[in-house]
């Protein structure tokens, strides 16, 4: 039958999908590469910069830094419960008799996300400079009803050099940092016909072939941010990020002599604040607890700018992270004996336009391999 040639042309894409956005999400690019412990303390952590993530986050952060720290190869892999679900579906589809199971199959889970992502960030900073790459292999998959899919697939990446100094004692940190940008891939809704035009080398019914809908290109972005604690006692800290300042525009990317594919839009300027505060610290032990209002100057919801977060932590070794991002309860788990460094963290990415409804939970793990 025709519905199931085109739906099997579906899901053998979906096995060429990796980490990313639904519609909603990708309305607005990300304000900066996230982390996993930021996301595992809800992701409010622009007061709290004390590790790596200060370069991506908030570079006055670099300035308090006690010592050096790098890692070499960290990947980390994040994959969202609806594919799960979706390799069982499929698996069923795979060993019924029915002529419409693979229809069913996308019925079940049409409007549904599927998500699955790797990404590293390899880094070297040491106090007042670091720098730093980040690096996702980006790409959602979302079936609609009317037998289209809606696709986000590609490469982002983010190289920041960051420099910060203290004042007032070292109440005060400012830092400033500069990045390069690029990207590059696919974001756009086929129809079942376009992809089977393009598994077929052919031009869909807009005369364009899968390399026309190519967008790619590279910019150069600053980041400015501040932190101040006016006390030591609990260390209440304020901290002030803009990230893209002035917004980082994208220059195309050339592939061939006389091709260039289209310009990713602009990534737009990001004013972000923030407070932390560390009611219990002795010895080594800590409690850390932290409020964010991200991205305040663009026009998204507020619940979906508002983050919580807090931390339980024995020194470097041991890390227990939970908080509320886009309304969504996060958690958060770090375990560091030098040989080896794990990260494990679950949250939630809203799919609409307002926190708390749609949710796509998601899981990750990171390892430290060297360094």
């Amino acid at each position: 039958m025709r519905w199931q040639r085109q739906a099997g042309l579906a899901c053998a894409l979906l096995g060429t999908t990796t980490l990313g956005y639904t519609r909603e999400i990708r309305a607005g690019e990300r304000w900066t590469q996230f982390g996993l412990r930021p996301l595992g303390m809800g992701n409010a952590f622009v007061a709290v910069v004390d590790d790596y993530n200060t370069l991506f986050y908030n570079p006055a952060g670099l300035a308090r830094l006690k010592t050096w720290d790098g890692e070499l190869l960290n990947p980390a892999l994040t994959v969202s419960s609806g594919v799960q679900s979706l390799v069982k579906d499929a698996q069923e589809a795979t060993d019924s008799e029915s002529e419409t199971a693979i229809l069913d199959l996308i019925e079940e889970n049409t409007g549904e996300n599927f998500h699955f992502g790797l990404n590293f960030t390899p880094h070297l900073i040491f106090p007042h400079f670091g720098f730093a790459l980040g690096l996702d292999l980006a790409n959602t998959l979302v079936f609609h009803r009317d037998i289209s899919v809606d696709v986000d697939t590609g490469l982002r990446f983010t190289l920041p050099i960051a420099f910060a100094s203290n004042f007032l004692d070292d109440r005060l940190s400012i830092g400033a940092g500069v990045k390069f940008r690029a990207r590059g891939g696919v974001d756009r809704e086929f129809s079942i016909d376009d992809i089977e035009a393009f598994r077929k080398k052919e031009k869909d019914d807009n005369g364009k072939e899968l390399k026309d809908y190519v967008l790619g290109g590279s910019g150069l972005g600053a980041d400015i941010g501040i932190l101040f604690t006016p006390i030591k006692t609990m260390e209440p800290t304020l901290g002030l990020s803009i990230t893209d300042l002035g917004g980082t525009p994208y220059r195309e990317a050339k592939v061939g002599a006389d091709d260039a594919t289209g310009a990713p839009p602009i990534t737009l300027p990001s004013v972000n604040i923030g407070m932390s505060l560390k009611p219990i610290q002795k010895d080594r032990l800590y409690v850390l607890t932290a409020v964010d209002m991200q991205a305040i100057n663009q026009p998204n919801s507020f619940s979906k700018k508002l983050n919580l977060g807090a931390e339980f932590g024995y020194g470097n070794i041991i890390k227990v992270q939970t908080g509320l991002y886009q309304g969504y309860v996060t958690a958060g788990f770090q375990l560091d004996l030098s040989v080896i460094n794990l990260r494990v963290i679950t949250y939630a990415e809203e799919l609409g336009s307002v926190a708390g409804y749609r949710e796509d939970r998601r899981f990750a793990a990171q390892i430290k391999l060297i360094i």
